[in-house]
């Protein structure tokens, strides 16, 4: 029989200096594209659009206090403010109430900058209306406020006295609060920040 030749590996080609940059710049232009371009053109959800996966569990927790007054009557948030089902799921937001009354909790993975415009986004989820509490008879009721029917005025307590000279520092004191010319002029929220949301009636 005649004997089987026996096939000699090929020594391998060793890589090129060209050849051997071709991994790292690869892996240069996948981070450059990670990020700086994704982050650009793809930026990430404001903190308010995110469900919250839970609650009571993250380390940035804000309880600022909103007043509300409607016709120079006191009014109280509802306990649902920023629970609104989003896609059909059940959604808790980083901006909410937890309770009826004055505190809203604003709460995020990571310190967040959240204004009155953010909150009011959550509150009016459709740009439409706003529901209060009535507590006055003892029983809290819900009730309903058609946004279009009312002029709105936000306002937010400082005791400073380069902002507000007339201000004596006590919460009664009307000169004691600062009126944005507009809801986008609000500064963020912060642990202690008092303010308030009145509605008149339009004539």
């Amino acid at each position: 029989m005649p004997k089987r030749k026996i096939k000699e590996e090929k020594p391998k080609r060793r890589l090129g200096k060209k050849e051997m940059l071709i991994p790292p710049i690869a892996m240069g232009g996948a981070m450059l594209i990670a990020l700086v371009v994704v982050p650009n053109f793809l930026p990430p959800p404001r903190p308010i659009d995110v469900c919250l996966k839970a609650t009571n569990t993250e380390t940035f927790q804000l309880f600022p206090k909103i007043i509300m007054s409607v016709d120079g009557h006191a009014k109280l948030l509802p306990d649902d403010v920023g629970k609104q089902p989003k896609n059909n799921q059940e959604c808790t937001r980083a901006i909410r109430t937890d309770k009826v009354g004055d505190e809203i909790h604003i709460e995020y993975i990571r310190p967040v900058r959240l204004t009155m415009d953010d909150f009011m986004k959550v509150y009016s989820y459709d740009n439409r209306t706003v529901t209060v509490v009535d507590n006055s008879t003892g029983t809290a009721q819900k009730q309903v406020l058609q946004l279009d029917k009312y002029d709105v005025k936000y306002s937010y307590f400082s005791s400073d006295k380069s902002v507000n000279p007339n201000c004596d520092g006590t919460l009664a004191d009307a000169d004691c609060y600062v009126y944005p010319a507009k809801l986008s002029d609000f500064p963020p929220f912060t642990k202690d920040m008092l303010a308030r949301i009145e509605f008149t009636s339009k004539q």
